[in-house]
């Protein structure tokens, strides 16, 4: 008997240029690795998934029409979304169209039960914990925050404020800047400049909160190297700018000067599977693992698994298996 193989198409939604660009080309070879391993696991089954991708551009009006364009594609299925402002963008679509949708993203604003979207990693609630926690382990008593005036920024700066305060912290000034590229550097500029003033002298309990992506980080970073308080003072980042390439680029030595860290929700490393992962993705990627792609590639793996076993491309199917 020849069995009939099932061909699934699968969107992926990256940014594959703008702010979080070195998240999302990673991001998508993690997600092709997992394709490919899906077809090796359940090619019994009579399943072939195949990947189509769109640039997001981690941009909410492009993340829509990309959704729509794969959507009118027939594709029922998207992996990947990375940047809150882009989920915020699409979830109502989504619902309404019956889009199963696996993201990555991490605002707390967006934890909500909504149909359709699933987030894989844990809330900027918990990384902000982290932080915070690192702050007080460090001896920092006066903080002042940086951060890009979006759905990601606006929940995880008021999130390690807020946690600040538990550990005595005093947040001495939270300044947004509008992370549109069109408004880079100056917006940037202006908000470190508010954030200096607000310090007012460097000390050694004194620190500076980037809560921004890569390229607009790039602006901060530039702004704050050159500042006369905050350079010397201890900086600490996000999850999705401490392995920022421009960040690196605009400020490698001024990064290593102020000690700069911060937190990433990550797999453990003892973990086997999670060296398995790292050795299949360095070896097909041609890199290690950064922060996110396991989470990228769980993306992918979560929905073909639920189709591979349930047998169906219902996405009302698929979305009441995800809920379990």
């Amino acid at each position: 008997t020849t069995q009939t193989t099932q061909t699934v198409t699968i969107g992926a939604l990256v940014p594959l240029t703008g702010s979080l660009q070195f998240m999302g080309t990673s991001g998508q070879c993690a997600i092709k690795l997992a394709v490919q391993d899906a077809n090796k696991m359940f090619a019994s089954k009579g399943i072939q998934f195949q990947l189509v991708t769109q640039d997001s551009a981690c941009d909410p009006n492009t993340a829509l029409q990309m959704l729509q364009t794969v959507y009118s594609q027939g594709i029922r299925f998207v992996v990947g979304l990375t940047c809150s402002s882009e989920v915020s963008a699409v979830k109502n679509f989504a619902a309404q169209n019956h889009i199963v949708i696996t993201s990555i993203s991490t605002s707390p604003l967006l934890a909500v039960p909504k149909p359709y979207i699933f987030r894989l990693p844990p809330t900027d609630d918990a990384q902000a914990q982290v932080v915070t926690a690192l702050m007080h382990m460090l001896g920092i008593k006066k903080l002042v925050i940086v951060y890009r005036s979006d759905a990601w920024g606006q929940g995880l700066s008021a999130a390690i404020a807020n946690d600040s305060a538990k550990y005595g912290i005093q947040v001495l000034g939270v300044y947004g800047y509008d992370p549109s590229p069109s408004a880079m550097p100056a917006a940037e500029q202006a908000a470190v400049q508010k954030a200096s003033a607000a310090l007012g002298s460097p000390s050694p309990d004194a620190a500076f909160e980037i809560v921004s992506f890569d390229q607009d980080g790039a602006a901060v970073v530039q702004a704050a190297m050159n500042d006369p308080v905050l350079s010397k003072v201890r900086w600490f980042g996000t999850d999705s700018n401490v392995y920022g390439t421009a960040d690196i680029q605009a400020g490698g030595q001024a990064l290593a000067n102020a000690k700069f860290m911060g937190a990433v929700a990550a797999p453990n490393p003892n973990d086997p599977h999670y060296q398995q992962f790292a050795r299949e993705f360095t070896q097909f990627c041609g890199h290690a693992p950064t922060g996110y792609d396991p989470y990228y590639y769980d993306t992918a793996m979560i929905i073909m698994e639920a189709i591979a076993k349930t047998g169906s491309t219902d996405p009302t199917v698929i979305n009441s298996v995800l809920e379990q």
